[in-house]
């Protein structure tokens, strides 16, 4: 992501209270850290069908959240995946992986 995610300001744009919005993300995490692995496990067996589905499934809970970056990256590995363009889809995963862990890594502490 390009930068710290403000809590205060991403509840406001959202129309939740503080809490509400640690608790989505927490479950966003863990929801993606499973898609994630099952996306990892996919593209070791080709099966760019799963790799899409999982893909999607990040791409729509990051945009509830407001998280762009993120979708942006799913909605590329998606299409990739329904394109069975291997090297592509190989390095969007790391980009996604990468931008979940930075989410994860914060703490949802954001400031």
């Amino acid at each position: 992501m390009r930068g710290e995610i403000d809590i205060e300001i991403l509840s406001q744009k959202l129309g939740f209270e503080t809490e509400d919005v640690m608790m989505l993300l927490e479950l966003f995490t863990e929801a993606s850290q499973s898609s994630l692995a099952q996306i990892e496990d996919a593209i070791e067996a080709n099966d760019y069908e799963t790799i899409a589905k999982e893909a999607h499934s990040i791409k729509g809970s990051s945009a509830n959240l407001a998280l762009a970056d993120i979708v942006d990256i799913a909605r590329e590995l998606e299409m990739y995946a329904q394109r069975h363009k291997e090297n592509q889809v190989r390095a969007l995963f790391q980009d996604l992986e990468a931008m979940v862990e930075k989410v994860i890594e914060s703490g949802f502490c954001y400031a």
